[in-house]
C-alpha cells in the first residue's frame, strides 16, 4: 500500500507532508480544537501553521531531514515563499492528501482565503 503525502521541495530539501491520525490527536491536545477548525485557523495563523507542519513532518517512514515546522517555515521563506495565501494553499493541500478534504473542498477554501486577503489589501 502506498502512503499518501504532499511532496515539497525546498532548495536541496525534499519533504513529505502528511497529517496522520496521531498528528491530529496531538494537535487537538495541544490546541484544544477539532481538526477542521484548527486547519482553517492554521491557514492564517503562523504559530498554528508551524505546529501543523511539525506534525506533518513527523510520521513513520517519512524520511524527512527537516523535522520541525518552524525550521520548514523559515526554509520556505528563505527560498522565496511570500504571502499568506501561499501558506494557506499548503494547509489545504495537506488536508486533501490526508483525507480531511476533497479536492473540490480544498480548492474552494483556498479561493475563499485568497479572496479575503485580496479584499483586505484592496483598500490600501
Amino acid at each position: 500500500m502506498t502512503k499518501r503525502y504532499h511532496p515539497l521541495t525546498v532548495g536541496e530539501h525534499q519533504v513529505k507532508l502528511r497529517l496522520t491520525m496521531a498528528g491530529q490527536r496531538r494537535l487537538k491536545q495541544q490546541w484544544g480544537e477539532d481538526i477542521l477548525p484548527f486547519l482553517l485557523e492554521a491557514a492564517v495563523d503562523t504559530e498554528k501553521l508551524c505546529s501543523l507542519l511539525s506534525q506533518c513532518l513527523d510520521w513513520p517512514d517519512s524520511g524527512n531531514t527537516v523535522t520541525d515546522g518552524e525550521g520548514l517555515y523559515d526554509l520556505l521563506v528563505d527560498f522565496g515563499w511570500q504571502g499568506q495565501s501561499r501558506f494557506a494553499a499548503l494547509v489545504f493541500d495537506i488536508a486533501r492528501v490526508s483525507g480531511l478534504l476533497t479536492t473540490d473542498q480544498a480548492d474552494k477554501l483556498n479561493q475563499a482565503v485568497c479572496a479575503g486577503f485580496a479584499a483586505a489589501f484592496e483598500g490600501l
